[in-house]
């Protein structure tokens, strides 16, 4: 480590104090070679001719997750925390903020000059836990917004130092600057909290959201309004209950469960299975304000309450009202202002009206871009980011799966307005949109991008991959990786290995758009509810021990279920047996998933399985 000599068995204390390790001398080349989980080599090198700003340890901690694995995973709590705008630029262009979420820094790289196509590591900052967002007020102050901690660190660039920080109510997500105040999103509370940059001591405004989980926050280039993206939005659908669905006034005469295919089953119900027991039933509002089912069936009359589907809240940062556009997506992941002055939202629509389980196969989700002026946000443009896929089949070849984008996290428009740049966290690439959404371009990057950072020339963009702790430098004009740069990352290997079967598109679907976590968010849920019943399975045995009162009611499960609300992954490990019915005894039951569900062309494998679980039993509730 510099002019010394580090051995193996020091290597944690060397990771989690990096104080004691000398930097780098002048000119001193440091290489290391090692395998990754796939056991690919592939080395790492950092040259140092700058003064000896790089320190070594810093390179050396890259190899942590291979060693000491045990240490590691006992002292490091994931909660899976979301990233949501992770990365940004100073104005003047010259430094690029990254949040270092698993390692609780942000952390500094130079991009001037020589350092632009590989950004050169110069400081890291200790914040909060998890820190999801990043800005820059200025060119010596940056706002990072700490999720789990529950506050905004405040730094001071040239010291390196947070020199305030500042309480904001239950998981904020993001901050962003405008009419001399700072707007902070609170998802938790449903609120967006205002403080005033010249009284910041002061208690902040608070407005309330209509609206579940605002995250990812933008402001117009007047700064006259801040948009909200309200994350868990919903689709128009809602459920009946099982007793309006067996009301002899209703569309099919109180049968119950209703047929899917005119007045009968899509597919065909197993001969000699006892009937159904009567179940919920899920409808979704068309554009005509009609309550439908997937039967093209009008249950209208039955629906006596309203939805919002508020999706963007837009906020006038003089006065501080709030109106909403609607009609956009299911979850809103992302937004910004085109140099238009439209807003272009990036997010997932959910087909959850669409009945049974060999029905929603693969394609029971989408990837899509939506777009409004502020002006008139009644007038919305929408197209899917997949324009490659019809949804006829269920399963394509896997260089078609691959041109997918999945799970979107990241937007930003380069200075013309002509282009868009979305990261695909489940894909693990960006796409090239124009205003409209048609492609223009793709690369692909290291795994889970998010956050994203475009110079003022919009010549480089600068990619965040979340779950490979990793900076992508991408020349735009040729759309072509340049560089890739690693974070310090203490994320234990267990977590590492097991995640790609939970989030990768092009892994685990057959159309490459979709994963588990398309309805279990970032480890949670979609807050939908499915009918994911099969009129063609069977009976199942109950077999666990029945806690009905008296010890009666517990009969076989029938596979015609009803709608049911997706359950989170959060701490369900050693709480078996899963789904609400509890008939599945294990994880490794729901393998058949990745086959009926979502297309793949096998279930993954017993040691994969294996991973799977390990890593879904790391997912922790936050405090």
């Amino acid at each position: 480590c510099g002019d010394g000599v580090v051995n193996i068995t020091d290597l944690l204390e060397i990771v989690r104090g990096w104080g004691a390790c000398p930097e780098v001398s002048t000119g001193v080349e440091m290489m290391f070679l090692f395998r990754d989980e796939a056991a690919r080599p592939f080395r790492i090198t950092q040259r140092d001719g700058t003064g000896g700003r790089m320190a070594a340890c810093r390179w050396l901690a890259l190899i942590a997750p291979l060693v000491g694995q045990g240490a590691l995973a006992q002292s490091f709590v994931n909660w899976e925390t979301p990233h949501v705008n992770p990365m940004a630029l100073t104005a003047d262009g010259t430094r690029l903020l990254v949040c270092n979420t698993p390692d609780n820094r942000i952390e500094i790289f130079d991009v001037s000059g020589s350092h632009s196509a590989s950004p050169l590591h110069i400081s890291s900052i200790a914040v909060g836990l998890d820190p999801i967002s990043v800005r820059a007020r200025s060119n010596t102050e940056v706002w990072a917004v700490n999720h789990v901690s529950d506050s905004v660190s405040v730094i001071d660039l040239p010291t390196a130092r947070v020199v305030r920080t500042i309480g904001t109510g239950d998981e904020p997500c993001d901050v962003v600057f405008a009419n001399g105040r700072a707007f902070v999103s609170v998802s938790q509370l449903n609120q967006v909290r205002v403080w005033d940059l010249a009284n910041i001591n002061n208690a902040p405004a608070i407005i309330a959201i209509q609206g579940e989980d605002p995250r990812a926050l933008a402001v117009d280039a007047g700064g006259t309004k801040v948009f909200a993206a309200i994350f868990e939005s919903g689709n128009k659908s809602t459920i009946l209950s099982r007793q309006m669905v067996s009301n002899l006034t209703g569309p099919y005469g109180g049968q119950n469960p209703p047929p899917n295919n005119g007045n009968t089953f899509d597919p065909p119900m197993t001969l000699g299975l006892p009937a159904a027991p009567p179940v919920a039933h899920i409808v979704k509002q068309n554009d005509a304000g009609q309550w439908m089912d997937d039967n093209s069936r009008n249950w209208s009359n039955f629906v006596t309450w309203g939805l919002h589907d508020h999706d963007v809240a837009m906020i006038d940062t003089t006065t501080l009202a709030v109106t909403y556009a609607n009609g956009l997506m299911n979850s809103v992941m992302n937004l910004a202002v085109s140099p238009s002055g439209h807003v272009t939202a990036i997010g997932t629509e959910a087909l959850n009206e669409i009945r049974f389980e060999p029905n929603v196969d693969a394609g029971f989700v989408r990837v899509e871009i939506a777009s409004f002026d502020p002006a008139l946000p009644t007038t919305i443009g929408i197209a899917d980011l997949n324009p490659h896929l019809d949804y006829a089949s269920t399963n394509i070849p896997q260089a078609q799966r691959d041109l997918s984008i999945g799970d979107p996290r990241g937007i930003a428009w380069n200075p013309s307005g002509t282009s868009a740049y979305i990261t695909g966290m489940g894909s693990n690439n960006i796409i090239v949109t124009d205003a409209t959404g048609q492609r223009l371009g793709q690369v692909d990057v290291g795994r889970g991008p998010t956050g994203m950072a475009i110079t003022s020339s919009g010549s480089l963009l600068y990619v965040l991959n979340k779950f490979d702790a990793s900076i992508s430098t991408i020349d735009t004009s040729r759309v072509k990786e340049l560089s890739r740069v690693l974070l310090f990352d203490p994320t234990p290997g267990v977590i590492r290995l097991g995640r790609p079967f939970v989030y990768d598109t092009h892994l685990t679907s057959g159309l490459g758009q979709a994963s588990c976590a398309s309805c279990h968010i970032d480890g949670r849920t979609d807050h939908l509810g499915w009918e994911l019943g099969n009129p063609a399975g069977q009976m199942f045995a109950f077999n666990q021990t029945c806690q009905a009162p008296g010890g009666g009611g517990c009969i076989d499960w029938h596979p015609m279920k009803g709608p049911m609300v997706r359950q989170t992954l959060q701490g369900i490990i050693g709480n078996e047996p899963f789904h609400w019915r509890g008939e599945k005894d294990s994880l490794a039951e729901f393998n058949p998933a990745f086959t009926n569900l979502q297309g793949r062309d096998s279930e993954i494998t017993v040691q994969e399985m294996a991973l799977l679980e390990d890593f879904v039993a790391s997912i922790t509730y936050p405090p």
